[in-house]
């Protein structure tokens, strides 16, 4: 599922599938993990998915062009995403502070802040509206509780574009190839 949104949302052809684990190496991780690693590890699978698996993934290489999809549990994978808004958000904090201290730290930020807004707005979680629900009859954009009027925008945006490019067919299609 997550390498059809990969290709519907985000146009990659072959994209890459890394399980979150505790270490790069195949042993690591709980049961859950290991059990998936075994059925991700086998040629056949990424035959039929198009994909290229790369094995297990950590917690840094979540934000990395190094991985595409990223396979999780649910609770863990919503506490990974928690995670990485709060440090983001800790960051720019520190960093908004970094380039108020003087004139030249102003000055400097000045020379940053279409960089820095393009950065901004790419990596805000109101820019995607919320992360799609995978697995449903239908086009789902779950939203964050705190979610304003340009989350919900972008989140109907999101929805709009995946039934254009018939995301939802695309998931039905592939498992009935299973």
């Amino acid at each position: 599922m997550g390498c059809i949104y990969a290709r519907d949302r985000f146009k990659i052809e072959r994209p890459r599938v890394g399980l979150l684990s505790i270490g790069e190496e195949a042993g690591k991780g709980n049961k859950f993990v290991k059990d998936c690693f075994e059925l991700l590890d086998r040629p056949a699978w990424a035959a039929s998915s198009g994909a290229e698996w790369i094995g297990n993934v950590e917690g840094r290489d979540v934000m990395t062009d190094d991985v595409d999809v990223v396979v999780t549990d649910g609770f863990t994978g919503n506490v990974t995403l928690k995670t990485l808004e709060g440090a983001m958000s800790a960051l720019l904090g520190r960093l908004l502070s970094a380039i108020d201290t003087d004139a030249q730290s102003r000055r400097a930020g000045e020379l940053l802040a279409g960089p820095l807004d393009s950065m901004v707005a790419e990596l805000h979680p109101d820019s995607t509206g919320g992360a799609l629900l995978l697995g449903v009859k239908g086009v789902c954009v779950i939203s964050h509780g705190s979610s304003g009027a340009d989350a919900m925008t972008n989140a109907v945006r999101v929805a709009a574009e995946m039934v254009e490019v018939k995301m939802v067919e695309h998931l039905l299609a592939a498992a009935h190839q299973q």
